[in-house]
């Protein structure tokens, strides 16, 4: 008998005249009692994240070396083009287009106002075709978000893949207007991007030698250090800043010229190419790769003089003859 109060009410005890049944194994005949597993008491298995760290030294030593399939070339450059027999669409666009300009806008301000406002109430078709995104005939807006795609599915996991979507955004970034054509959100979706895929925030990384240049470097280099500069703003936020009105990706280049240490209020890409247009050789502009910003003729002839070798320090990529002279 069990006494057990708690079990249920106005009783105490419990009769245990009911047999448990016996749970024994009846089988017949020889079983599996002399089965011997060896292997039931090996040493512990090696742990994943081994193989995952043999994985990543053997993709830091294939850095660079890119061989692709036909399936990855598909992956890679089958893109949606807009679709030139969408003859209804594209004579809309152009219709409002028009409209906007006759009513005082510029036509970056009209293609701006197409692109919310869509024509018809949709976006241009397009087509599938094999191509090249960043020399495909999309616009910089539709170059990214195919790119957004590529990231969005995994294709910039490994080094191999990063180098290809770094080659791909610093060939959509070509130029002056590339950045400053883009809406709020499209800059907000290339600086997502450009941490997903960990765009370099150094100038070497990137792939750019020299840290000082000047007007001459950026126009051969623009779609490079134009997404230096991003992921210079991108490992701002990484490190946990939040962008302001002094810094953001409207604003991407810092200046240091006024002799501010935080390079701050920074300017944006088209800003930054008036000054480093200055003639005057006192007002001239350069590019700082390290700091991400302008500095004065001052401060890179400190630069300069300071150096080993001087100008001709692989460092500087300078064609002003007038610092040139000074430091033969």
């Amino acid at each position: 008998m069990i006494t057990r109060p708690g079990y249920r009410r106005d009783t105490v005890i419990i009769d245990s005249d009911d047999k448990i049944p016996n749970i024994k194994n009846k089988r017949n005949g020889i079983g599996n009692r002399t089965i011997t597993r060896p292997g039931a008491k090996r040493e512990a298995g090696i742990a994943r994240s081994v193989i995952f760290n043999r994985l990543t030294v053997l993709d830091s030593e294939n850095a660079g070396i890119v061989e692709l399939g036909e399936k990855t070339l598909a992956k890679l450059f089958e893109v949606k083009t807009p679709d030139p027999t969408d003859t209804k669409w594209i004579a809309e666009k152009n219709r409002l287009i028009a409209k906007y300009m006759a009513q005082g806008m510029t036509k970056d301000e009209a293609e701006q106002e197409v692109k919310v406002n869509k024509p018809l109430g949709r976006e241009q078709r397009t087509i599938t075709k094999m191509q090249n995104i960043a020399q495909s005939n999309l616009s910089t807006s539709q170059k990214l978000d195919e790119i957004a795609e590529e990231i969005a599915q995994g294709r910039a996991e490994g080094a191999t893949d990063r180098t290809l979507i770094m080659r791909q955004l610093a060939q959509t970034l070509t130029g002056i207007n590339a950045l400053s054509n883009l809406t709020q959100s499209e800059l907000t979706n290339l600086k997502n991007m450009a941490m997903t895929a960990s765009i370099p925030s150094d100038h070497k990384t990137i792939g750019i030698t020299p840290a000082y240049v000047d007007k001459a470097f950026y126009d051969n280099n623009s779609g490079l250090i134009n997404l230096l500069f991003v992921g210079k703003y991108a490992e701002f936020e990484r490190k946990g800043n939040k962008g302001n009105a002094n810094y953001n990706m409207n604003e991407l280049v810092r200046d240091f010229a006024l002799n501010n240490a935080t390079g701050l209020p920074a300017k944006n890409i088209s800003s930054t190419y008036r000054s480093l247009s200055r003639t005057k050789q006192k007002d001239r502009r350069y590019l700082d790769l390290i700091k991400g910003g302008l500095i004065s003729r001052k401060q890179l002839l400190k630069i300069i003089g300071g150096s080993p070798n001087t100008i001709n320090n692989p460092m500087f990529n300078i064609t002003d003859t007038n610092i040139t002279a000074l430091f033969p």
